[in-house]
């Protein structure tokens, strides 16, 4: 195993648990005694509690790893009183906001378990450091079980209420108090680690760096968002839980290519070693590639079949969703942000997501009147494929990198076209 952990992969693997266990939770779900209609509830709570908080979290801890790999100390206390001063702030925007979601973003329905989310919000979101405390500290093997622990225990919380008859209520407060648990495992670990130190310095630093970086996930993560609101205001909750369920793109792509992108920004911080860490990066997209695009091809194949059986019928809709989805695997593995976000080159990174909502907005609206919830799936990918084409240009023309550099660009080109052969084979002929 020591051949096969490290930083890299134990942040992988902790994406892939966590994901995992959102999945298993949704399946779970289905075989319950919960309605369409009280799933839906639960994916909306969780969609409003990314919606108010995904941006400045996203971009906070993507900052806090360039900094953390130059500076004698980690930090970590200052940017948890940074994220957490945010998630108070959060919450109480939301509750100041209250008639604007309920009145037109969520078609004149209230939201749900507000109590709660409030809750979540204040406690869940700062926790979201834990991870980031194990991958600076390069305590690859802690992160590993903590994975396991910490979404074993969110998993049990979340299912038994349903599983035992409770409604959707119990489930709920299930979720937040897995992440109040993961609060207090936090503080343990910051005062265990002597960790209890503030710096001014640091915290100005981590907002003029994080501030783009912030600007850039809201643009870019605002589309999702924008997407599900134009689900919840012209659809009912049924629908939004089909939307939702299909809408999760494959997981091993987003999450294998997020943390291989995450895990490398203090190499790329290290401007000495730009060469050395080009050649990694595309060694390690290489793998991904190979891996990643077969088995994109086998869901492809096999979802339509796949959807009713692990879900159930109401489902099935949720399959073309997520064949479009499975498409931004070819979006994912160019990682032009990689170098940009680990050279500080922040900037670009913000129009280039500025861009990409108005792509997605602009053609989810136009797409949505004709095919549907899946014209607005056909606009993320259409979105994303534009940001990532727009960032490689623009490290060719001011970096002078070429994408080959960092890409396998042959093999790339080839996985692609057939992926996108093969969905519309299944989409149109097959299905």
């Amino acid at each position: 195993m020591k051949r096969y952990i490290n930083t890299i992969s134990a942040f992988q693997f902790y994406q892939l648990v966590k994901y995992a266990t959102l999945i298993l939770i949704g399946i779970v779900f289905t075989k319950t005694v919960l309605t369409q209609s009280a799933i839906g509830e639960y994916e909306i709570f969780v969609f409003i509690a990314g919606a108010v908080s995904f941006f400045w979290l996203n971009g906070l801890l993507k900052a806090l790893l360039p900094l953390s790999s130059q500076a004698e100390q980690s930090n970590i206390f200052s940017a948890f009183v940074v994220i957490q001063f945010f998630s108070l702030f959060a919450a109480f925007l939301l509750f100041l906001l209250q008639p604007l979601f309920s009145d037109f973003l969520l078609n004149n329905k209230d939201i749900p378990e507000i109590k709660f989310l409030f809750l979540f919000l204040i406690f869940g979101v700062p926790a979201y450091l834990v991870e980031y405390f194990y991958l600076i500290k390069k305590q690859n093997n802690a992160l590993i079980i903590y994975a396991l622990v910490s979404f074993l225990v969110q998993f049990v919380l979340v299912v038994l209420p349903p599983i035992l008859g409770y409604g959707i209520k119990i489930a709920l407060i299930g979720l937040v108090t897995a992440s109040v648990i993961r609060y207090i495992w936090l503080w343990i670990l910051l005062i265990s680690n002597s960790e209890i130190h503030f710096s001014f310095a640091f915290v100005k630093e981590h907002l003029k760096l994080g501030g783009p970086l912030v600007a850039a996930t809201f643009l870019s993560g605002s589309a999702q968002f924008v997407d599900g609101f134009i689900v919840t205001s012209k659809f009912n909750d049924e629908t939004f839980a089909i939307f939702r369920y299909g809408a999760r793109e494959l997981p091993l792509a987003m999450l294998l290519a997020n943390a291989l992108s995450n895990a490398m920004l203090s190499d790329f911080a290290i401007k000495e070693n730009l060469q050395q860490n080009l050649a990694k990066l595309k060694s390690s997209v290489s793998k991904l590639m190979h891996f990643l695009f077969p088995v994109t091809a086998v869901l492809l194949l096999i979802s339509h079949w796949a959807f009713p059986v692990i879900f159930n019928s109401q489902f099935a809709e949720s399959a073309t969703i997520f064949n479009i989805y499975l498409l931004l695997v070819i979006s994912r593995l160019l990682m032009p942000q990689t170098l940009l976000n680990g050279l500080k080159l922040t900037t670009p990174i913000m129009y280039a997501a500025f861009f990409e909502l108005i792509i997605n907005v602009v053609l989810s609206l136009f797409l949505v009147q004709f095919m549907g919830i899946a014209g607005i799936a056909i606009a993320t990918f259409v979105a994303y494929l534009f940001e990532k084409i727009y960032l490689v240009l623009f490290v060719k023309a001011k970096l002078n990198i070429a994408i080959s550099e960092y890409i396998p660009v042959n093999i790339y080109t080839l996985y692609s076209v057939v992926i996108i052969v093969l969905f519309i084979f299944v989409e149109i002929i097959l299905k």
